[in-house]
């Protein structure tokens, strides 16, 4: 005889696998960059680099602060030791180009940045991020080729990242770039709000998660 406590338990299990079903279902749409997209990237000429300049911080942070309301506000001192002092925790950019040869000011060629973190069987992204004025070109692929070489380079089998329930547009490309969901932590952020918790498996074996 099942007790009211295993009931409950599995009802809310079966309700969360409704739930990521739903969210599969909403944003299984639109996958492929449209010619528009693939044009701009060609046109601005992205590099995607380790941040290696401190003169970049306050480029970085602004960047990241523009996203504020779904990553939370992120310090100076924080990003000066990532880029500084790097361990278990890396920084990198995408650069434009095209704008480093034209614009003065050389900070303005970072138009996008990605903190991550390095585990003993995996690769989390803590945050990520494209300036505003580049967010209809699908620059955040070139993200996720980079962790894929730096798994392979490591060993690793999974890139992981934790996305709020409210970020539709994080949920989107997540999935659009072939993470799936692991699950979902319930009034877990500040403000009780939903966690969602996503895995790309490298070599697409899902048995091998460690």
């Amino acid at each position: 005889m099942v007790s009211k406590q295993n009931e409950e338990l599995l009802t809310n299990q079966q309700a969360m696998l409704f739930e990521i079903y739903d969210l599969y279902k909403k944003f299984k749409k639109n996958e492929k960059i449209s010619s528009k997209s693939t044009g701009k990237i060609k046109k601005i000429k992205p590099v995607i680099e380790y941040i290696v300049d401190t003169n970049y911080i306050d480029k970085v942070q602004e960047i990241l602060l523009s996203y504020s309301s779904i990553w939370g506000f992120v310090h100076k001192s924080s990003i000066k030791q990532w880029i500084t002092r790097p361990k278990t925790i890396h920084i990198i950019g995408i650069f434009n180009q095209k704008k480093k040869q034209e614009d003065s000011n050389h900070c303005n060629d970072l138009i996008g940045v990605m903190v991550y973190g390095e585990k003993p069987s995996y690769l989390k992204i803590n945050y990520i991020a494209v300036d505003k004025k580049y967010k209809d070109i699908s620059l955040g692929e070139h993200y996720i080729s980079f962790l894929k070489d730096k798994c392979k380079e490591l060993g690793s089998h999974k890139i992981y990242a934790e996305v709020p329930k409210s970020n539709e547009n994080g949920l989107r490309f997540f999935i659009k770039n072939g993470f799936v969901i692991e699950g979902i932590l319930k009034n877990h952020t500040k403000g009780n709000k939903d966690l969602v918790l996503m895995a790309k498996y490298i070599d697409g074996d899902v048995s091998k998660r460690r």
